[in-house]
């Protein structure tokens, strides 16, 4: 499976009125790094033909990230079923896990908008 991760400091941008990070902010490095996931190993051809939308998110928070934490960002595809992918994001703080989100999503094939099972060959990309 290829995993793809990247690293963040948090900024005053990110907290909430507790001063730690917002729970939409998680969700947003979440959708963020699953769209950069998908850009980063699909070719123009493919992402012009299709699109992903979410079913369901579930989201765990085990732990805060607070000002000055340096975040590890990490998500990998753990599986097809159809038109639907299983997607896992997980937020760590030196090697911690502080968030993890679990993430349902269908393809969708851009000149019909309906569902289109994943093709083998997107499939073999993230694998």
């Amino acid at each position: 499976m290829k995993v793809l991760q990247q690293q963040l400091t948090v900024t005053e941008e990110h907290l909430d009125f507790n001063n730690h990070v917002n729970n939409l902010i998680y969700m947003k490095w979440a959708m963020d790094i699953s769209r950069e996931h998908w850009l980063q190993e699909i070719d123009r051809k493919i992402d012009e033909a299709y699109f992903w939308m979410v079913r369901t998110h579930h989201v765990e928070y085990k732990k805060q990230a607070f000002l000055g934490d340096e975040l590890v960002i990490e998500t990998f595809v753990a599986g097809y079923r159809g038109p639907f992918s299983d997607r896992t994001v997980r937020i760590l703080r030196e090697n911690e896990l502080l968030v993890e989100v679990k993430s349902n999503w269908c393809l969708i094939e851009r000149e019909t908008q309906k569902l289109k099972r994943v093709p083998e060959e997107v499939q073999k990309l993230f694998s």
